[in-house]
């Protein structure tokens, strides 16, 4: 508009056109700034990361159990009603086909649980949570070939904490010697508590806050939240087998202003896999929590 009405005004004086210029100039309304362009900081490409699983060797049974047999139509869910709040020796998972089961110990003191694996000829007590209160979770157990060696593998699940603002699973890989002992391969915890977390980023663009992960991006409501402190992956951790693929479920956490409990702004994902003793995240991506 500053073009249309100086050059104008310019052609009449240079013209020499007699015409009394106005008393007072025209007020030209005010031209907002242009808004700045929108850009965000570089994104990354992100490679997987991996950990060593933490190593157990299942122990003999500290008695000669009468195991459970297995049950034409199984009631896995009433089974651990009675070894929750009775204490019974209760089949609490199995894989028929592969001779492979999950077995809730009696307890023996208010909180410790306890664990007998039976899979084929073998048999070993593993001091695994399974069940924690107030939730009651199932386990979950599948016999796969999961590290490509030719061989089966015994993949175990175990809910060990739930409630607000927390869902935790466990993950283990059994393996079968030649002897007969059985030996467990724990997802570490510290690969979705203290390495994922490393790779979230932050950013502030033109009065918007971003949850930055790699080359992905979710804008979320930064108001109240310490943005200064760094993101966390909180109390959030689920694995699930489908098919012969392993996946991890988690969080991205910040913290209230006020607040040291964490704030779940964003959700993550990744592949996991197995082979020679160590674990890896790979093909991890980050959600908005509000699709």
């Amino acid at each position: 508009m500053k073009k249309r009405f100086f050059f104008p005004l310019l052609l009449l004086i240079l013209t020499g056109c007699g015409a009394p210029a106005p008393e007072e100039p025209e007020v030209l309304p005010e031209v907002p700034p242009a808004e700045a362009s929108f850009t965000l900081p570089e994104t990354r490409p992100l490679k997987p990361i991996s950990a060593p699983a933490i190593v157990t060797e299942g122990r003999a049974p500290a008695e000669n159990y009468k195991l459970p047999p297995s049950q034409e139509h199984p009631d896995y869910w009433g089974n651990m009603q009675k070894w929750a709040y009775e204490g019974m020796f209760s089949l609490l998972a199995e894989v028929p086909e592969e001779d492979a089961a999950f077995y809730g110990l009696p307890w023996e003191e208010e909180g410790v649980e306890k664990v007998l694996i039976r899979w084929g000829d073998c048999l070993a007590e593993f001091d695994w949570i399974f069940s924690p209160g107030p939730n009651i979770v199932l386990p979950w157990i599948d016999c796969i070939d999961i590290d490509g060696d030719q061989e089966d593998e015994l993949v175990v699940i175990c809910h060990v904490g739930g409630g607000t603002g927390v869902s935790l699973d466990e993950l283990h890989i059994l393996e079968k010697s030649l002897d007969g002992a059985l030996t467990v391969y724990t997802f570490p915890e510290s690969l979705w508590r203290e390495q994922l977390p490393g790779l979230f980023d932050m950013a502030q663009v033109n009065g918007r806050t971003f949850a930055v992960l790699g080359h992905e991006l979710v804008e979320i409501d930064g108001e109240g939240l310490d943005l200064e402190a760094a993101p966390s992956s909180g109390l959030i951790a689920n694995f699930s087998l489908d098919g012969e693929s392993l996946s991890f479920w988690g969080a991205f956490a910040l913290c209230r202003e006020d607040s040291s409990i964490p704030h779940y702004v964003a959700e993550t994902s990744a592949k996991v896999r197995y082979g020679g003793g160590v674990f890896t995240l790979q093909d991890i991506h980050l959600y908005s929590d509000e699709q």
